[in-house]
């Protein structure tokens, strides 16, 4: 910014002060007559700085206590001249650095960088900032901070399930706890007294919702489960008090199955085979779960079998999509093993053929006569197609085919009653996706009576006379 230069402005007072007060004569020839002096004073301008920075706040929204948090804003001059800076500090939680500097112009910028330690700070809204002091004579500005402390959730009630188990075999645990936030939660178990978590669930719970986590031990020993949980924000409570298991060794898990063998793609709908086997160690019938999509959770078990025997499940799946399969392996005491490796299948929508075209064909007739009709449609995976005809009359042909894909199909009926019958087609392809009804075509079988005319009737109303007619000309 450039502003008038007090030296100037005194300057042009005291010769507005002179041509008031004094005669022209009585100036200095000298000072009228100095042009340079007098241009120099009537053109000059003060050099000065002007603060500028960028940006002004910074909201660090939720974060955690006991934490570092940092951001950056930069300062420069918008002025001229050169411009100095000093930072005061009057939070002790906010430190920013540097605390000082200067700058030439807009291009110099310096960049400061304000770090704050959530140590000690209650949960809540905290309001700080760091104030600007420059040169420039615009007083004291300030960058403003926000922040918001998490407060973590509280302890986890301590676990509840079994005391005693054996090596292999999942037992169910349950905890719970409650965030003074209301946030959702997940939680995480530790069994080997390391303060590692060694398992986090993968979803988050509403607070005060039952956690309930299966847990399988390695190896005998006594082992001691605890839980903790962790907010959305991230903070995470204590450890919960340790519940206590003693698993003893008697039985051995089965082996890891193999992996699934079977087809790696197919169509919606369609049942597929995939086989797999494991053996145990203890020679224990096994059982087999299947996760068909790969989310860990199984989807169908099956009976036991000898160990080491191969079994074979089929699926058919009822969406197009990429699935992981993999398989478990349980024995006869409950004990199980890891997943298989994963099996990906691929599976591709079947389409349904496209609404088959109106019956073509007679719209009136007679009842005991047959008539033809036709259609057509095709279908948008290329497969061959069925057709049915529905009459209207209650009967239908079945499916009939299967034709190429937009070869016509037709169909002969005839009707036993007058009336009019709405006739209609449906489509399906090899894989049992079905159309729509086609649009109906109308068929009119009208009530008619035979036309004998007046002779026959003549004849009707006098038998003997045409019983004469018929010997005199041989009528037949």
């Amino acid at each position: 910014m450039k502003k008038k230069c007090v030296k100037a402005s005194y300057f042009f007072a005291t010769i507005v002060t002179l041509s008031l007060l004094t005669p022209l004569s009585a100036i200095s020839a000298t000072s009228l007559e100095d042009d340079s002096f007098e241009k120099n004073m009537l053109t000059e301008t003060c050099m000065v700085p002007d603060l500028v920075y960028s940006p002004t706040s910074h909201d660090f929204g939720v974060v955690q206590e006991g934490n570092t948090y940092q951001t950056i804003f930069k300062i420069w001059n918008g002025g001229t001249s050169t411009l100095t800076w000093n930072l005061g500090i009057v939070h002790t939680w906010i430190s920013p650095n540097p605390t000082s500097g200067s700058s030439t112009g807009p291009t110099d910028k310096d960049t400061v960088t304000v770090t704050i330690d959530t140590t000690g700070l209650t949960p809540g809204i905290h309001n700080g900032f760091v104030s600007i002091s420059a040169n420039d004579g615009g007083g004291v500005r300030y960058f403003n901070i926000q922040c918001e402390v998490n407060e973590p959730p509280n302890t986890p009630s301590t676990p509840t399930g079994p005391s005693t188990g054996e090596t292999g075999i999942y037992y169910t645990y349950s905890t719970s706890t409650t965030d003074p936030e209301g946030d959702m939660m997940r939680y995480g178990s530790d069994a080997d007294d390391d303060d590692i978590v060694n398992h986090w669930s993968p979803y988050y719970y509403p607070s005060g919702a039952t956690y309930i986590v299966n847990i399988k031990f390695p190896a005998p020993g006594t082992y001691h489960l605890r839980i903790k949980a962790e907010d959305v924000y991230g903070g995470q409570s204590d450890f919960s008090l340790a519940k206590t298991i003693v698993i003893t060794g008697s039985n051995h898990v089965p082996n890891n199955p193999s992996t699934p063998v079977g087809p790696s793609s197919g169509e919606i709908g369609i049942f597929y085979d995939f086989t797999t086997s494991t053996s145990d160690p203890d020679g224990d019938d096994v059982k087999y779960g299947w996760d068909w999509n790969g989310d860990d959770v199984i989807d169908e078990w099956t009976g036991l079998s000898s160990s080491g025997t191969s079994i074979t499940t089929s699926h058919s799946w009822t969406s197009p999509g990429t699935y992981n399969i993999k398989v478990v392996a349980e024995d006869e005491h409950g004990a199980q093993s890891d997943f298989s490796l994963v099996k990906t299948i691929t599976i591709s929508g079947n389409n349904p053929p496209n609404k088959p075209a109106t019956p073509t064909g007679p719209s009136n007739g007679k009842t005991g006569f047959s008539y033809t009709y036709a259609t057509s449609s095709t279908d948008p995976d290329g497969d061959q197609v069925y057709y049915m005809f529905d009459w209207g009359d209650g009967t239908d042909t079945g499916w009939l085919g299967p034709y190429t894909s937009g070869q016509s199909a037709s169909a002969s009926h005839s009707w036993t009653s007058e009336g009019t019958f709405p006739v209609k087609v449906k489509a399906k392809d090899t894989e049992d996706a079905m159309s729509v009804w086609s649009d109906s075509l109308l068929i009119t079988l009208p009530r008619t009576k035979e036309s004998k005319g007046v002779l026959p009737i003549f004849f009707e109303n006098h038998p003997l006379l045409f019983s004469l007619m018929q010997k005199l000309f041989q009528l037949k």
